[in-house]
């Protein structure tokens, strides 16, 4: 099961703690589209741990979700250390109304920091 947790009421945190797979990435969504049938908008949080694997295709699937839901996720704070996600992500910002900033596992305080403004 992915290990979710709330900051506040409207900030949801995701921890990506294995490689990810379409059952992880579905369970991932079911998570996110719960929280949003509570709030109208939410800020999103997701952290991948260190070593767990994001294949491409499905970070293109998770980019379709996140497009889908741009206007109910305001910020997204990505945090990894996998350097190619982080530019994927500083991308997303030109096409999606979310608001998406990418960090480092070493700057990961920063990121809640500014998710839950």
């Amino acid at each position: 099961m992915a290990i979710s947790f709330e900051l506040a009421g409207h900030v949801v945190g995701i921890m990506i703690d294995r490689d990810v797979n379409k059952d992880y990435l579905d369970e991932i969504h079911r998570i996110i589209e719960k929280k949003l049938e509570q709030h109208e908008r939410i800020n999103l949080f997701c952290e991948i741990m260190p070593d767990n694997k994001v294949p491409l295709k499905f970070l293109v699937e998770n980019i379709k979700f996140k497009f889908d839901h741009s206007e109910q996720i305001q910020k997204l704070a990505m945090v990894t250390n996998l350097a190619w996600i982080r530019g994927i992500m500083d991308v997303d910002n030109f096409f999606l109304s979310t608001e998406v900033k990418s960090f480092e596992l070493k700057d990961r305080i920063e990121a809640i920091q500014w998710i839950s403004i």
